[in-house]
C-alpha cells in the first residue's frame, strides 16, 4: 500500500476504529473530541472531501497517516503496516463501511480516554536524547519535566512522553513523534515573586529559553523572570489575569501567524501601565520561534538586552 492509498483511507473509519464517533456532523466537515487528550468539547475537526483534520487544541494539522502516527505513537513505517492491517480487517475496509460502537440509549458512543499509567522522574534515554537533540541538556529537563507513561482504551499498548503540568493538573506531552495533552489543557505559570514575567507558547520554548539562560551567565536578568507558557495560543486569553499583575511582560512567542496573534491579543487585555517587549522581534527575528534560535548558530540576533 502506497502512502497515497493510506491517505485516502477515510478519517472517519480511521477515528471509529479508535472508539470516535462525530460530536457535530455539518456538509462539509465533522466535529470530534480530540483522540489526542480527554477533551470536554469536540475540538478536533474533519474535513470530509479533503479527508484531512485540524486539532484546535494545539494547532497541528495532517492526513490518515499523520492521524495515526499520533495516535499509536510510532514512526511512518509503523503507522504504514497500522493502517494496512486496518484496510484488511473486516471492521474496516476500504471504502465500505464499518461497524460502529454501539451507542447508549440516547447518548452517542463515548470517546476513548486517554490513561495516564504513572507519572515518575525523567529516565528513559529516548526521551533525553530526544531532548537533547534539541540542544536541552538533562539537567533543564529533569527539572521542568516528569516522564509520562499513558494508553487509550481501545489501544491499551503502554506509550510514555515527556510531560510539562498545566495548571489544571493535566500535561503536555511530547516525544519525537508525539504531540498531545493528558487530561485537561490549560496554561502553566510559574510564580517566584518576580516584577517581570516571560510568556512562552509550548514548554520546549521554555527549555529552549533556560539553557539559553546557563549559557549565557554575564545576562543575570534572564534568570529574574517568572514564567507563563500558553501550551497553545488557542487558551491566551487565560493568561490575563497572571500577566496582568507584572511591571514588564517579556514575550518568546513564535515569529508566525498563531504568535503575533496570541501577542496582539495580551497587547490588547494587559493593562496601559504594564510594559510588552516583543523578544521574539528582538532576539530571534530570522528564525521561527526559541528552540530554532537555540539550535540554528547562524541565527543573528539583535537586541539581546532583557
Amino acid at each position: 500500500m502506497t502512502s497515497q492509498e493510506a491517505n485516502s483511507i477515510p478519517l472517519g473509519d480511521i477515528l471509529s476504529h479508535y472508539g470516535y464517533e462525530p460530536s457535530r456532523r455539518y456538509g462539509g466537515y465533522d466535529m470530534y473530541r480530540s483522540p489526542f487528550r480527554s477533551d470536554t468539547s469536540p475540538s478536533f475537526k474533519v474535513f470530509k472531501q479533503e479527508n484531512r483534520w485540524y486539532d484546535f487544541g494545539d494547532g497541528t494539522y495532517g492526513r490518515a497517516v499523520d492521524l495515526v502516527m499520533r495516535v499509536e505513537n510510532c514512526s511512518f513505517p509503523q503507522a504504514m503496516k497500522e493502517l494496512g492491517r486496518m484496510r484488511t480487517s473486516p471492521q474496516l475496509s476500504m471504502p465500505s463501511t464499518i461497524r460502529k460502537p454501539e451507542a447508549t440509549a440516547g447518548r452517542p458512543p463515548a470517546a476513548a480516554p486517554m490513561t495516564v499509567l504513572k507519572v515518575i522522574p525523567v529516565q528513559n534515554r529516548h526521551l533525553l536524547d530526544y531532548a537533547a537533540s534539541r540542544g536541552i541538556d538533562e539537567e533543564i529537563v529533569r527539572k521542568y519535566c516528569v516522564e509520562v507513561h499513558y494508553c487509550f482504551e481501545r489501544n491499551p499498548r503502554e506509550k510514555y512522553a515527556l510531560g510539562f503540568a498545566n495548571d489544571h493538573r493535566g500535561f503536555e506531552l511530547r516525544n519525537s513523534m508525539f504531540k498531545g495533552c493528558a487530561y485537561a489543557k490549560d496554561i502553566t505559570c510559574i510564580s517566584e515573586g518576580n516584577r517581570s514575567c516571560a510568556v512562552f507558547e509550548g514548554f520546549f520554548d521554555l527549555l529552549s529559553f533556560k539553557q539559553y539562560a546557563r549559557e549565557h551567565p554575564e545576562m543575570p536578568a534572564l534568570g529574574k523572570l517568572d514564567v507563563c507558557v500558553l501550551n497553545s495560543t488557542a487558551i491566551v486569553d487565560r493568561s490575563k489575569d497572571f500577566l496582568s499583575k507584572y511591571e514588564k511582560v517579556h514575550a518568546f512567542l513564535d515569529n508566525d501567524a498563531p504568535g503575533r496573534g496570541a501577542l496582539g491579543k495580551i497587547r490588547g487585555f494587559l493593562p496601559e501601565d504594564v510594559i510588552l517587549v516583543n523578544e521574539s522581534e528582538r532576539l530571534y527575528p530570522r528564525c521561527n520561534d526559541f528552540n530554532e534560535f537555540l539550535q540554528k548558530a547562524g541565527c543573528p540576533a539583535a537586541g539581546h538586552e532583557i
